[in-house]
């Protein structure tokens, strides 16, 4: 399975890393046909709370 997207509310994470309350990645675009993408940024800028919450919605 391959996730297409991911949208997160209200994770302090995103919030205080990025300043934002909502965050919503396309990850079909960012992907752009890559067989790998790698996530990278400061301490506390979220990039955790990003990959814990790749799941499917069941």
């Amino acid at each position: 399975m391959q996730p297409l997207s991911l949208r997160l509310r209200g994770f302090r994470g995103i919030r205080d890393g990025l300043g934002l309350d909502e965050l919503t990645l396309d990850l079909e675009r960012l992907a752009d046909g890559a067989a790998l993408v790698a996530i990278a940024g400061a301490n506390g800028r979220g990039k955790s709370t990003v990959m814990d919450n790749l799941h499917p919605l069941c």
